[in-house]
């Protein structure tokens, strides 16, 4: 059985486990194994997911899916980045990175207008396929048009293949816009950048 819901502080754990293992599982290949398989890439996502401190960053919110009473998957979203060079999901403080494009040097994150954001989205690989991803994205949408957005944007990575795969079944499209993503800023870092591209969609 699949449901959504608000994430509680209790869920961390779960949430570090499907962000660790959606990076492990989905990026193999486009990061260095000996990156990815690092203890303390695990060991940073459990302790900032630990922290709780995506609630600093003003109007988003955190959705999970949960399948058979386990959590294995999470979506924060809210309003547009004007500079989106950032995921604040997990994050110390508003000016780090956590998943998606380079560090700000420093201050809030600038938001506003009438178009919605997913920063963050990730599965548990062993939950793919089981419909939990479509029922979570679903429900992050219903969420955002309550709130009267009326389109929502995101961030993939360009060479990701079935995460590009599976936003375009639910009706994403790639915008034009692209960005070099230079890695999570933790103690950890990928050697090279990284390609994203935006996908948006009506809501």
């Amino acid at each position: 059985m699949i449901h959504v819901r608000a994430a509680a502080i209790d869920d961390a754990d779960d949430i570090a486990a499907a962000h660790v293992q959606g990076w492990r599982v989905g990026y193999r290949g486009l990061f260095p194994d000996e990156y990815l398989d690092a203890p303390e890439f695990e060991r940073e996502r459990l302790d900032r997911w630990r922290l709780w401190s995506w609630q600093q960053f003003d109007d988003s919110e955190l959705y999970v899916a949960v399948l058979d009473d386990r959590v294995v998957g999470l979506s924060h979203f809210g309003s547009e980045r004007q500079e989106p060079t950032c995921d604040q999901s997990g994050t110390e403080t508003l000016a780090t990175s956590m998943g998606v494009g380079t560090v700000h040097d420093g201050g809030a994150v600038a938001l506003g207008g009438t178009v919605g954001e997913v920063y963050g989205f990730y599965l548990h690989p062993d939950a793919w396929g089981s419909g939990a991803a479509a029922r979570l994205m679903s429900s992050s949408l219903d969420r955002l048009a309550e709130r009267q957005f009326s389109s929502v944007v995101l961030w993939v990575l360009r060479d990701n293949p079935r995460a590009r795969a599976f936003y375009e079944k639910a009706g994403w499209r790639a915008s034009g816009r692209e960005m070099l993503w230079e890695g999570p800023q933790t103690a950890t870092q990928p050697p090279n950048p990284v390609v994203e591209v935006q996908y948006s969609r009506s809501i």
